[in-house]
């Protein structure tokens, strides 16, 4: 209905009533009685209004009277979340995401795989740390049996050279009594020069000289064998050189079994595994991007392991103790309370955690309430309740 037409009609429905009220009204007053019953209604509707003021002040007084008495004998936290072990998931090397199998909100099972990076590289390189190690083991097997017919070869020539030692050393003792006794005999011919001829002279005196050249040959003989003998005892030595490079191959190889562990370790590090049954908070790379160390791929909880996390005025920490039982309204669930129970009480204003302290350099100070954290435990652990979710705690304290 346009404008002009709602006009017309508002005209001539005010004329109409102009002329009802001409027509209607009456030429004398209202008789007096008429009035009595208008007043009787005025009564009555001023009796009722009166009691619905009276109620609504009751109704009114008794909401106020419960308040103040729920603040007079209770603590009530409204700067409290719920709060739990959100796990940040990040790998320890770099490389290309090859499998993401969970999307966020997915529940896994302990063990289940979250992520896994690309570990060809890793694997090849342990290959070859495998291949060197297998080359050094036969090294050191190799050597090892040359110990043994080293060991045996140098001991039979030792004992040898000691037996030929001793063989030498036993022509020299004989040669020396030989050689006393030719030098005896030619001394007594030498005396008997008168009664024996001077062939037996010369004789005695050549077999002087026989035994002196035998003894001398067999001094020499003695000297070569320990030189021989000298000789053997530094083939013996070969054994410990052996050995000392057995030492160095074994070194080598423990080297190796190291480098294989941390490559087994790298090669773990690029699969993410879920610790415990719980829920998949947020993902943060999609499959096939590159990831740095130490990035984050992706965020886990488990949904059993929560509690709440308030900041209680100091004013009221004197009223607190662990132990207490709470009640909890969690905003997300009006009209439905949970049960908890102080777990513990911060030891340190929040202030004091913060990243920008205030050291009033002005001078100006306004005295604040400060808090102090307080973590309630839920004695319900519903799935419904995750961490971040703003909560009530009331506290009964019986305070006076």
């Amino acid at each position: 209905m346009n404008p002009p037409a709602i006009a017309s009609v508002l005209a001539a429905a005010s004329s109409t009533r102009i002329q009802y009220m001409a027509t209607a009204a009456p030429t004398s007053a209202p008789p007096a009685p008429s009035a009595a019953p208008a007043r009787g209604g005025d009564t009555r509707f001023s009796r009722h209004k009166t009691k619905i003021v009276a109620l609504l002040a009751i109704v009114l007084l008794a909401l106020g009277g419960h308040w103040v008495y729920m603040r007079y004998t209770h603590v009530y936290i409204d700067d409290a979340r719920i709060d739990g072990e959100v796990i940040t998931m990040a790998s320890r090397v770099g490389g290309w995401l090859m499998d993401l199998p969970v999307i966020e909100g997915d529940e896994v099972k302990k063990g289940q795989l979250l992520a896994r990076i690309d570990d060809r590289d890793s694997v090849l390189q342990r290959e070859v740390l495998v291949a060197k190690l297998q080359t050094i083991e036969s090294q050191i097997g190799v050597t090892r049996a040359q110990t043994g017919q080293v060991a045996q070869e140098t001991a039979g020539r030792y004992q040898s050279e000691t037996n030929r030692l001793a063989a030498a050393q036993a022509d020299a003792a004989a040669a020396a009594a030989q050689l006393k006794q030719a030098e005896i005999e030619m001394k007594r011919m030498q005396g008997l020069a008168k009664y024996v001829t001077g062939q037996e002279i010369d004789q005695a005196r050549a077999a002087h000289q026989l035994a002196q050249e035998r003894q001398r040959k067999a001094v020499a003989d003695v000297d070569a064998a320990r030189g021989a003998l000298s000789t053997a005892g530094g083939s013996r030595q070969q054994v410990q050189v052996i050995g000392q490079q057995q030492v160095v191959l074994a070194r080598q190889a423990d080297e190796i079994r190291a480098e294989i562990k941390r490559r087994d370790i790298d090669i773990a590090d690029r699969t993410l595994i879920a610790p415990a049954d719980g829920r998949v908070v947020m993902t943060f790379v999609r499959r096939g991007e590159h990831v740095a160390a130490g990035q984050r791929i992706l965020m886990f909880h488990d949904p059993r392991e929560i509690w709440v996390e308030a900041n209680v005025k100091e004013t009221d920490v004197r009223y607190l103790k662990p132990g207490m039982k709470a009640d909890i309204k969690v905003d997300a669930y009006p009209g439905q309370i949970f049960k908890g129970e102080i777990f513990r009480i911060g030891q340190a204003a929040t202030n004091r955690f913060a990243l920008l302290p205030d050291p009033n350099p002005s001078g100006n100070f306004t005295k604040i309430t400060q808090r102090l954290p307080l973590r309630v435990k839920l004695l319900d652990n519903d799935p419904r309740l995750r961490p971040g979710m703003m909560v009530e705690v009331i506290i009964e304290t019986g305070k006076h």
